[in-house]
């Protein structure tokens, strides 16, 4: 019995761990990240709206306020651009339909197949085909001195119009800030 409930417990957590978001960083391996220690926010350009969902004042609002809370709190201290910061945080949004299958579907009924009685039909409906919004946020974590690109993380499927919310947006930018900076190798 005992063994069973250890195979139960190592069961749930792999289906939740398979639940958990995906987020991925690549960086460079040259940057010092442990000299990093004053950033400035630095707003995406403005460009021709391709979804006003992710191309919104209030996405952006709502991605620095969460950025900013987060690096404070880990002791880093924010700035502006003017006075040369150690990095500078920008983010980006792209947004696009995916398509979902639940495989085939069946239907099941009875008929009267008269003089013989009553039959069963199974009969093959077809496959159950979903669109959703998918919205990938990728922060970018520039060198305040070369202007280079030092650091980019990004998670998929954290944004559609049923998550667009700031606790969701906060909970994104926690998942991949959380990688940052990178452990070094040892």
């Amino acid at each position: 019995m005992k063994h069973f409930f250890t195979f139960l417990l190592a069961a749930v957590c792999i289906v939740f761990a398979g639940c958990a978001p995906r987020v991925l960083v690549e960086h460079d391996n040259t940057t010092q990240f442990s000299n990093l220690h004053t950033f400035a926010w630095l707003s995406p350009p403005q460009g021709q709206v391709r979804d006003p969902i992710l191309d919104s004042q209030i996405l952006e609002e709502r991605v620095q306020h969460a950025v900013v809370a987060d690096l404070s709190g880990r002791g880093y201290t924010q700035t502006t651009p003017d006075r040369t910061p150690d990095f500078i945080i920008t983010y980006h949004t792209v947004g696009k339909e995916k398509l979902q299958s639940t495989g085939s579907s069946f239907s099941f009924g009875f008929i009267d197949a008269f003089p013989r009685g009553f039959g069963s039909v199974i009969i093959p409906v077809g496959n159950d085909v979903q669109s959703r919004e998918q919205g990938t946020l990728m922060l970018d974590i520039i060198d305040g001195h070369s202007k280079r690109l030092v650091w980019r993380g990004w998670t998929s499927d954290w944004v559609s119009q049923d998550n667009y919310s700031m606790q969701a947006i906060t909970k994104a930018v926690k998942e991949i800030l959380a990688k940052f900076p990178p452990k070094s190798r040892s």
